[in-house]
């Protein structure tokens, strides 16, 4: 590794604690930083901005768009008092109807980013008038995802089975679904007793807000009410058919607005600015690594190791360390599995390959819940306080980091 490489490494390191001790946005402070960093390492500034990850800022943007005309016209109401209906008044039910939901989304195809953007806004609202941490529930809907996320139909399943097929390592994809599926599910379980699904379960009938059932309108939808619910189901509709997300929220939201006259002002003070520059300021810095070959050296000296059980370990350290940064899982495991399946070579154990691979793909997938992945943005983006579930999936991540690892090295 070059001297430049490992300042690169040693600057994010400081301005990663700088930002914590100062409470600063990361995606503020670290925009500046990549331009120190360019200037020092003489690279082109062209290159920092080609590392905008412009894709993902108009995703979070749009769908909040979107979301908040169905906020709005009322309509988000109706779905949450639908939801909990759903569970008949066990409110601990409702973080996993979610997680079902996002599992199936997944399942038939969708990308797991898709899925957050249909099913994090009317998670988090349920969540809200619920009062169930935000935390619990989004880390426990993204959980879902990771589940779905592993059939032959998604991508993330079918590019470790063909990184394997390619390699020449007999898999079976049922194992490798299953085994990254019950990690996936273990890490929501173990969510949802710590931020507080024992306080749920305990709950009382009558604090569950069961009451509300007998209050909820009866009287018919408005016209901004029926557009939003019809924006909606397009919405998802095109999602699932792999149309940009944000780009197809922006559209339909634009369309309610011109139609129903909402004042600009006031729709855009409602965007998650603050979300939107702290991916973007991450993901210019972790494409300033890429361009200096910070991220292959460290695949390249992984790769060099002899130890098939140390391989992995350390992909799966390396893996989840990248996967708190880079909002797309799958270049993640496209980055990762490959190194993991070279170790693996003239291994002809089908389910030994299978479950290695499945748990080292959850180790990386389940960090989704990252604040700085595409996933947690969501979740701040629509959480009440901001602060404390920043604070609380930066710590549960941060936790996942130090202790996933360990899976694989045991496998």
């Amino acid at each position: 590794m070059t001297t430049l490489q490992i300042y690169a490494l040693v600057w994010l390191a400081f301005v990663f604690g700088l930002s914590l001790w100062q409470h600063i946005n990361l995606g503020l402070i670290m925009i500046p930083a990549s331009f120190l960093l360019a200037l020092f390492t003489g690279l082109p500034l062209k290159e920092l901005y080609a590392a905008f990850p412009a894709k993902l800022v108009l995703l979070v943007l749009g769908v909040m768009y979107l979301w908040n005309h169905v906020q709005e016209s009322g309509f988000a109401g109706i779905i949450v008092k639908k939801a909990v209906a759903l569970a008949r008044g066990r409110v601990y039910l409702l973080p996993w109807i979610i997680h079902v939901l996002a599992a199936l989304i997944c399942a038939v195809g969708a990308l797991p980013a898709a899925a957050f953007a249909i099913t994090v806004p009317v998670a988090l609202e349920i969540a809200k008038r619920e009062r169930i941490s935000p935390t619990m529930m989004g880390i426990i809907l993204i959980q879902g995802s990771c589940v779905g996320g592993f059939t032959l139909f998604n991508p993330w399943g079918n590019l470790v089975a063909e990184q394997a097929a390619h390699a020449g390592i007999p898999i079976d994809p049922t194992w490798l679904f299953l085994s990254q599926g019950v990690v996936a599910i273990a890490v929501a379980v173990v969510a949802f007793f710590v931020f507080g699904g024992m306080e749920l379960i305990r709950r009382p009938a009558q604090q569950r807000r069961a009451g509300e059932e007998g209050q909820e309108a009866t009287g018919p939808l408005t016209p901004y009410q029926i557009c939003s619910f019809i924006g909606m189901i397009l919405f998802i509709v095109l999602a699932l058919l792999k149309y940009d997300v944000g780009l197809t929220a922006f559209t339909i939201g634009m369309v309610l607005q011109i139609a129903f006259r909402i004042k600009s002002k006031a729709a855009l003070s409602k965007l998650p600015w603050g979300i939107a520059i702290m991916i973007a300021g991450v993901l210019i810095y972790v494409g300033l690594l890429e361009k200096l070959g910070v991220l292959r050296v460290i695949g390249d000296y992984l790769a060099g190791m002899e130890d098939p059980s140390l391989v992995r370990f350390s992909v799966a350290i390396v893996g989840t360390i990248l996967a708190n940064f880079e909002s797309s899982s799958i270049a993640v495991l496209g980055l990762v599995i490959p190194v993991a399946v070279k170790s693996m070579a003239g291994s002809t154990a089908v389910l030994a390959n299978s479950i290695s691979l499945g748990v080292l793909s959850a180790c990386l997938v389940v960090m989704c819940a990252s604040p700085f992945h595409i996933g947690g943005a969501l979740i701040l983006s629509e959480a009440e306080d901001y602060d404390k579930t920043f604070r609380h999936l930066l710590w549960w991540v941060l936790a996942l980091t130090l202790v996933m690892p360990f899976l694989t090295f045991l496998l």
